[in-house]
């Protein structure tokens, strides 16, 4: 993967994105896992028959949060006393999702579960770990019960949303890779495996991954379908980053209603395309339907700096500017748009500040680029958050920060194992 930060000649919407994405693409993956309705049994070959029917139903259930339903299973498990480590797990399970982590524990540890309960009770106890912000402790879970159940689609998965929120890149895309072997038909490590190759600028395999994840969620269960829901929007984000605008235009074209976000991307496509009267027209349209989406300025006064650019252009844009000081990108186009009006001081005052912002940029790729081969360099994660420091990114730096402290802790555990 280069590392060479990209020059101002280059097209604005083709540089490398990823070291601004936030950690709000794991909440995307994890909301987005959380409208996915996919029902996944266990099938553990070994002591099967132990549990009854009605178990899986409920498990079943819970993966569509059908609460009412795992309610009755309960109560109908509680009167048969052979089940009561199968009743213990279920309703350890519905504490969970309560968020009641104590109760959820008490009722995982109380259970004993072992055979063909074990797996479930693991997961959960991962799973209750890892929403209590106890990372290594919910690895160490999820570790387990892949040693032990080595086809858990679950084990995986989860694992690689702990190396996900941990910037462990690397590792997370492999337990993502072994998800998906283990599940081919779920959408679920598709989606982050994408957002991670989003997120390193890999956009043509990010777009792949989110086209498998499309073919295979159910029509009705994407979020807002006749506008297009949040993986089909990061699916023409991949394809317009690419460069790939007639693929991106035949994406939106099937919809009805495109969402704001898309009819902006739909502007990028034209602009890619050099189709600029109909750029203008779906910026000034999303404009009119939100007119604080920024995205869409932006896109106007790129169409504009290929015809004729007015003040108006650098009215807009000096708005958004002054929402993102430190985005290199907007930066410098607001530079040329006051080269373009003949303002020289405000031209090379943004010059100057896009031309160190663009360090950072290529600073924090390199970077990355460190931690993707070395998953517990606590010092590159350290580095990366001063230079959200200098650029006044409080939320990155904060999110890099505690990203060190969990793997230097993941680290100091490790080592006292060993000792």
């Amino acid at each position: 993967m280069s590392k060479a930060a990209p020059g101002h000649g280059e097209s604005i919407t083709s540089h490398r994105q990823g070291w601004s994405v936030r950690l709000g693409w794991t909440a995307m993956a994890i909301v987005t896992i959380a409208v996915i309705v996919v029902s996944i049994r266990w099938r553990v070959a070994a002591g099967a028959t132990s549990l009854p029917p009605e178990f899986f139903e409920a498990w079943e259930s819970l993966e569509a949060l059908r609460i009412d339903e795992v309610e009755k299973t309960i109560d109908g498990l509680m009167r048969q006393r052979q089940y009561g480590s199968a009743y213990l797990v279920l309703d350890a399970s519905l504490y969970l999702i309560r968020r009641d982590f104590d109760a959820a524990e008490a009722r995982i540890q109380a259970s004993n579960a072992s055979g063909a309960l074990r797996p479930y009770a693991l997961e959960l106890l991962g799973r209750n770990y890892y929403w209590r912000n106890q990372w290594y402790h919910a690895e160490q879970t999820f570790a387990t019960l892949a040693q032990e159940f080595p086809r858990s689609f679950a084990a995986h998965l989860w694992l690689g949303v702990i190396y996900h929120d941990s910037h462990m890149f690397g590792q997370a895309m492999h337990e993502l890779q072994l998800a998906a072997e283990i599940q081919p038909d779920n959408p679920r490590s598709h989606i982050l495996q994408a957002s991670i190759l989003y997120r390193y600028g890999r956009y043509q395999k990010a777009a792949e991954e989110y086209q498998r994840a499309l073919r295979l969620i159910p029509s009705n269960t994407e979020s807002d379908v006749s506008s297009g829901g949040p993986v089909l929007t990061y699916l023409v984000r991949c394809l317009v980053r690419d460069g790939q605008f007639e693929k991106g235009l035949n994406q939106i074209a099937a919809l009805s209603n495109p969402s704001v976000e898309l009819q902006i991307l739909r502007a990028e496509c034209f602009l890619g395309l050099g189709q600029l009267a109909e750029a203008e027209r779906e910026c000034r349209i999303a404009l009119e339907r939100d007119e604080n989406q920024q995205a869409a300025v932006i896109a106007l006064v790129k169409v504009g700096m290929q015809q004729a650019v007015t003040p108006e252009h650098a009215q807009l844009l000096e708005a958004v500017f002054d929402t993102n000081p430190n985005d290199p990108d907007v930066t410098f186009l607001l530079a040329q748009v006051h080269g373009r009006l003949g303002n020289q001081p405000r031209q090379q005052e943004l010059l100057s500040q896009s031309q160190r912002l663009l360090k950072f940029r290529s600073r924090s790729l390199e970077l990355m680029d460190v931690i993707w081969s070395q998953p517990e360099d606590v010092d590159s994660r350290l580095k990366l958050a001063s230079i959200f420091d200098e650029m006044g990114d409080s939320a990155q730096a904060k999110q890099w920060r505690q990203a060190a402290a969990s793997c230097q802790h993941r680290v100091k555990s490790i080592k006292e194992i060993q000792r």
